[in-house]
């Protein structure tokens, strides 16, 4: 893809939607594009993460499988980011990620990504309000067995 189509493909997810051109094109240079087909694993539970995912295009699923337990998963679609809580909190992975079509990913190091919300203000507020609201949405399934929007 051409730098001009990865910039493009930010705008549309709602993190990024708010950073100016230039951050976003700094994104894309920074930022490596990863495909991974269907059934790969992105990120193994349990395994402290150095990078942080950002989903460009497919589906990726999040599960747990403990023994004598059912197995817990769920899915995440475009624009979702996988790896950001654990590295924010800094602890490991609670799931193991994995490719549920091909999925195109940009990669984000440690680095760029606390870089990022060091230094441009728009992604840190971003970056807050996508965190509330999967907050919000995971209180109001737990404490009422039903998705919210």
């Amino acid at each position: 893809m051409t730098l001009e189509s990865d910039i493009g493909c930010l705008k549309s997810i709602p993190l990024f939607r708010s950073l100016p051109g230039p951050r976003l094109k700094l994104l894309a240079l920074m930022g490596e594009r990863l495909h991974f087909p269907a059934g790969t694993v992105i990120t193994e539970e349990g395994v402290k993460p150095e990078e942080v995912y950002c989903v460009l295009e497919g589906e990726v699923e999040l599960s747990h499988d403990a023994p004598g337990e059912r197995p817990k998963s769920f899915r995440l679609a475009s624009g979702s980011l996988i790896g950001d809580v654990p590295m924010l909190c800094n602890q490991t992975s609670a799931a193991r990620s994995t490719a549920k079509t091909d999925v195109v990913a940009l990669r984000l190091p440690r680095a760029l990504f606390f870089e990022l919300l060091d230094n441009i203000p728009e992604f840190s507020v971003a970056l807050s309000r996508d965190l509330a609201g999967r907050l919000y949405r995971l209180a109001d399934s737990v404490l009422h067995g039903e998705k919210t929007h």
